[in-house]
């Protein structure tokens, strides 16, 4: 068994209509983590229980250096190496959007300019909307997660050029 969409999202449900205060499953190599408690020290609502993930203030981002072998060198997750430049990578487990709302325009298109604090994308978890904002001034060069598709933690989700 893995953790599809369709598991996570019976997980959570669960979760959500539980009692639980905390949940952690683990399935394969794969590890869900919520919890109700206080996330960086606001604790969350009634209406929208908040999953005890990094904030996207924190997202993982990482200065990748040019790739000799890219076979080897890809994420397990990406469909092709991610370019030269500043990788901004998922701050949890969710489904991916390039846009505010279905029929919007997306965040940033390829080749376009980002300046730093930016919304790149959003990542869903439960129903909570992360949004994912570039750390850095640049020319977008590459989406590496389709729009409404799952991604995991770490998972890189956009390269920004700073040069550019």
């Amino acid at each position: 068994m893995e953790m599809d969409q369709d598991v996570m999202k019976a997980l959570l449900e669960a979760f959500e209509q539980s009692d639980w205060q905390e949940m952690t499953v683990t399935i394969g190599g794969d590890r869900l983590h919520v919890s109700r408690q206080s996330v960086n020290g606001v604790a969350p609502g009634p209406s929208a229980q908040a999953p005890n993930v990094p904030g996207p203030e924190t997202a993982a981002v990482q200065e990748r250096a040019p790739v000799q072998d890219a076979a080897s060198a890809a994420p397990q997750n990406a469909t092709a190496a991610p370019a030269d430049g500043i990788t901004i990578e998922s701050p949890s487990v969710g489904l991916f959007w390039r846009a505010p709302a279905p029929g919007a325009p997306p965040f940033i298109e390829v080749g376009g300019s980002v300046a730093a604090g930016d919304t790149v994308a959003i990542v869903e978890v439960m129903k909570l909307m992360n949004h994912v904002t570039s750390p850095v001034s640049g020319t977008v060069v590459d989406v590496l997660a389709e729009n409404g598709e799952p991604v995991e933690f770490g998972q890189v989700l956009v390269v920004i050029d700073p040069e550019a």
